[in-house]
């Protein structure tokens, strides 16, 4: 069912050198749509120019968005993961919680029509069985994960006192080209490459929940574009996802030299095996459009111009 459009106007995009800011970036210009991006760095090939701003510093964001006469905010500008600065929990918080209350309040003191957060499942944690969706209680094992739903919640206390139009985005990890921060996956893909073993810290049975760049690219996108999301949660995954076996599966059908052996050999419950995007395809009309087999192979054809001993 279509859902109905509003024109995001004059973007502002946070994280604009990260990998999915970048990409934001590149679709909006493709779109045709004036996106501004801003990051800590200021640099990223193939962006154009990208405003210098620390979200931890107050007075920078309201200075920015308050001159800025946006209509739409797309916060990318985050710690990346649970593994990035892990030792530095207080900096974690301060740029995923507070970095993103700075946003929510400039949007409402400037009057911007829409703020987008990305967020992550990792708010749920690891308690949770089964199909997940987004009633689901938030129950993180990290200070990234926790950080991240406290930037919701914040998200839901702008939302309902103050009528902001916000609303948050949970994804699924993120792969594909243009990665620039460290991963399992990219790991795995890159010494098949150059031909050395991998030992993954799981079980075969274990669940990988794994989203294709472009899909999360279409995700902002909607959420930037629909005109009346009822929800101000969304699950944007895809769905009900394979086990860690059936992963290395796909990869071996596209690196047949791929060598794998897995770290547990007793197999523990832990965590959800999906998360419900229901939400998501009919509120913002988001749609999954690239599957494993198909990402994995177009990222191993990306690294393999890039890849090195």
């Amino acid at each position: 069912m279509p859902v109905a459009q509003r024109d995001p106007g004059r973007i502002l995009v946070t994280g604009a050198a990260g990998f999915l800011g970048s990409e934001l970036m590149k679709r909006f210009k493709a779109r045709g749509q004036t996106a501004v991006g801003a990051d800590i760095v200021t640099h990223c090939e193939g962006v154009g120019p990208i405003v210098r701003l620390d979200v931890c510093d107050i007075s920078a964001v309201n200075a920015l968005v308050s001159e800025g006469s946006f209509a739409t905010i797309v916060h990318c500008g985050a710690v990346a993961g649970p593994v990035f600065l892990a030792d530095q929990p207080l900096t974690v918080w301060q740029v995923n919680t507070e970095g993103s209350v700075h946003l929510l309040e400039a949007a409402r003191r400037a009057g911007v029509a829409r703020v987008v957060l990305c967020s992550s499942i990792d708010v749920y944690g690891s308690a949770h069985r089964g199909m997940v969706d987004e009633t689901a209680r938030p129950d993180p094992d990290t200070i990234y994960g926790a950080s991240k739903a406290a930037a919701e919640q914040a998200l839901l206390g702008y939302r309902r006192e103050h009528g902001l139009d916000a609303l948050a985005l949970r994804f699924a990890r993120i792969y594909g080209p243009g990665r620039r921060t460290p991963t399992v996956l990219e790991s795995l893909l890159r010494n098949a490459l150059a031909g050395r073993g991998t030992v993954l810290d799981g079980h075969p049975r274990d669940p990988t929940h794994y989203l294709f760049i472009d899909d999360a690219v279409q995700a902002v996108v909607r959420a930037v574009s629909a005109a009346r999301p009822a929800s101000g949660i969304f699950n944007i995954a895809t769905g009900k996802t394979a086990s860690l076996a059936r992963m290395v599966e796909i990869v071996r059908s596209v690196l047949p030299e791929l060598d794998v052996t897995f770290g547990k050999s007793e197999w523990e419950e832990n965590g959800p095996c999906g998360f419900d995007r229901r939400r998501a395809e009919s509120e913002l009309g988001f749609e999954r459009l690239v599957l494993f087999d198909e990402g994995i192979r177009r990222y191993v054809d990306a690294l393999r111009g890039t890849s090195s001993d």
